[in-house]
Parts: structure tokens; sequence; C-alpha cells
């Protein structure tokens, strides 16, 4: 007796949640599920066919990606170590959750190549290379490419090879560059070769050279303003001292430029970075510490500014490297990776220092953050806007019915 109540009393309240969620007009529970976790929206698509077929657009995902890195909801931090995943939900930084990845290791080491929208890009020794989607548990293995090895003009084999990853907001692609350099032997030559590996086509190709030379051949590209971007040296002053300088390759022209440095002293080590969508100079003086700059309007030099900087911190040793994260959500902190061996947050106003206590941490990590979105691997067909349209306001009014029909 008790059982059929209980189960009365369950159908009941299912009934009024759904004369609830009636009444309210579909564009207040689209906005509602925006705000979802992507697991929840998985489940959420079972509910009916206009539930999936919302959570299923092209115009939904956009909405819950521009949502979840215009209010830091949903977002995640990737720690890489050796040949493992982990991720840590960046609202509450307590555990390090361990991600089953779809490439094999053998044994050996994978690296994150890129990460764009909720996208990794992963690599292992083979040099098998898949997009993946953590949240959707999809992925894509890219097509391999032959051996980069250049015998002519008395280029040794190949020495150096760097990637990068980006969004191509106006062909709506997803592109990863590979950079690779060839030094003479006689080490005061180089050439270089770059290819591009486009979602939408689904194939590399060969792009115009690199008139640049990579400094550091273990940091991948860093995204920023359509853009992806390296430290660099110039070629015509291999025969001086190497002065560090930041080139950008553009994901839609597919051109290299050189990107304008900020009036700083130029006796440190710089690296890229990006920080609340600005690209970000993180100037390292040995045995003093760290400043780090934004550039407000991309492109134009006037508009660098110094953010912050980081003094030797106390307890923590030598500084061998500082990567910033991402500001906390009221903006008065920021999520350093230290020497990839921790996680501090540091106050802006105080310039105080705070370690950040996770469960499950690795001792040694690379920190990536990713954004977790609806966004796959298998991009949809590209239509005339004509036609989007249409397709847009058949949606609306089906949406509309069948929200009131369904629930």
């Amino acid at each position: 007796m008790k059982s059929a109540d209980k189960e009365s009393s369950t159908d009941a309240e299912h009934r009024q949640i759904q004369t609830f969620l009636a009444e309210l007009p579909p564009e207040v529970i689209i906005n509602i599920l925006s705000r979802l976790h992507v697991g929840r929206l998985l489940c959420l698509r079972s509910v009916a066919k206009p539930w999936r077929s919302l959570i299923d657009s092209s115009y939904f995902k956009n909405l819950h990606l521009h949502h979840s890195t215009q209010s830091k909801s949903n977002l995640t931090l990737i720690l890489r170590k050796d040949s493992d995943l982990f991720c840590v939900d960046f609202d509450s930084l307590n555990d390090a959750v361990e991600l089953t990845h779809p490439l094999m290791c053998y044994s050996n080491r994978i690296r994150v190549l890129g990460s764009c929208n909720g996208l990794l890009c992963i690599c292992n020794v083979a040099e098998d290379i898949a997009l993946w989607s953590p949240w959707i548990r999809k992925y894509r293995i890219l097509p391999s490419l032959p051996s980069d090895r250049k015998r002519d003009k008395g280029m040794c084999l190949c020495g150096a090879r760097v990637y990068g990853m980006g969004y191509d907001a106006v062909n709506d692609d997803y592109k990863l560059v590979r950079i690779s350099q060839f030094v003479g032997w006689d080490s005061a030559s180089f050439e270089s070769e770059v290819t591009v590996f486009s979602l939408r086509r689904r194939e590399w190709r060969k792009v115009d050279d690199m008139p640049f030379l990579l400094c550091y051949t273990r940091k991948m590209g860093i995204f920023s303003n359509g853009c992806v971007h390296w430290v660099v040296t110039r070629t015509e002053q291999l025969d001086k001292p190497a002065s560090e300088v930041v080139a950008g390759f553009d994901v839609v022209n597919e051109t290299f430029r050189e990107v304008p440095m900020p009036e700083m002293d130029r006796k440190c080590q710089i690296s890229v970075g990006h920080l609340e969508g600005w690209l970000c100079i993180v100037a390292k003086y040995e045995g003093v510490g760290v400043d780090v700059w934004s550039m407000k309007q991309y492109g134009v030099k006037e508009s660098w500014c110094k953010l912050f900087t980081v003094k030797q911190v106390q307890g923590v040793g030598r500084l061998k490297s500082i990567r910033p994260l991402i500001y906390s959500k009221n903006g008065r902190q920021v999520l350093l990776e230290l020497n990839h061996e921790e996680l501090v947050w540091f106050d802006l106003e105080g310039q105080m220092v705070n370690s950040v206590k996770i469960r499950g941490l690795p001792d040694f990590f690379e920190a990536t953050v990713c954004a977790e979105t609806l966004v796959s691997v298998d991009p949809s067909k590209r239509e005339d806007r004509e036609t989007v349209g249409k397709k847009k306001k058949k949606r609306d009014d089906f949406l509309a019915e069948g929200f009131k029909l369904v629930l």
C-alpha cells in the first residue's frame, strides 16, 4: 500500500513538473538548458525529440559554449603526466579524476598539442594524433603524414616539430598546424615546412613556409585572437644574438605575421599564453621573478600593458616556469601553474601566493584550461544563409509546438 502511494506521489510530482515546464516560453527553457553541464544535457536528449533536436543543433552548441566561456562555468583543468590525463573541476578544485583517452601509449608519454572550444588534440610517441572531446566521448584519428625529411641543399633531418590548434570562425572549421624545421649541417641555415589539417575537409595540405626560426621546440602553439602563436627569432638575425619575438599563424588566411612586442627589458626568457581572451607574454627574469603582459587590442603595440608581477615565491625554490591559466570568477586572483609541480592562486591586490590543495594531483604535470562543450569532431555540413534561415524558423516553430505537446 505504501509502495502504491509512493508511486502515485511520484507520478503526481512528474505531472506538476511537466505542467510547470509546459507553461514556460521555449526561450526560457533554452536559456536554462544552456547553463547545464554536458553530462546532464546528454541525458536530457532522451526526454523528447524537440529536446534532442535543440541540444544537437549548432545554434544551441554555440550558445552553450558562449555561456560557459563568458561565465567561467563548465570549465575544467586538464592535467597531463606522462601517458595519463586527469581532469579537475574549476568550480571546486577538489579532486583530480583520471580520464580514459583514445590513444595507445606504448608505455610512453602522450602530448597535448592544443585545445580549443572543448576539443583536445593529443598525440602519442608513434605520431598518432586524435581530436577528442572527453565530454561527449567522441574522437577522430587524423590521417597520417609522410615522414618530413629534408636531404637536399645540405639540410639534415627534422630538427624541430611543433603543433598548434585553432578555430577558423569564418569557415566554422578547426585546424591543426604542424611546423617542421630542418637545420643545415653548417648550423647557419634552415628550412621549414608547414602543413595544416582541416577538420571540415578532413585532410592535410601544405601552406607557405614560416619565415621565422622556432625558439622552443617542446612548446605548442597558443591560440588567441584567431591566430596560433609561438616564440621565434627573425631569420635575418641568425648570425647575431637571438632576439625573441612572437609570430602568429592566422587560421583563416593561413599566413604568418609578427606580433609587435611591448616595451620591456629584453634580458629575459619569454613565453606566450592566453588569459581572459587576450594574448599574453610571460617574461621570466632569472632569480628575480616574472612579468605578465597582456595585449588588449590585438596587433596594436601600444595596447600592451603589464598585468602583474610575480616575484620569487617563498618556499617554492627556483622559479623554472610560471604559466597563468585563468582568472578567478571575481577577477581578484589568477590561477598559476608553478614549475609544473603545483597550482597556486596569486592575489592581484595583496601580491600573495596561496597554494591550491587538490586530491590526486600528479607530482609533475602540464595544465590546460578546457571548457566542457558539445562541440563535435564531426562538423555539420555548411549551408547558405537562406537555407539556414528557413531551417531556423522551422526549428523554432517545431520547438515551440514540441515543448507544449511533450511537456
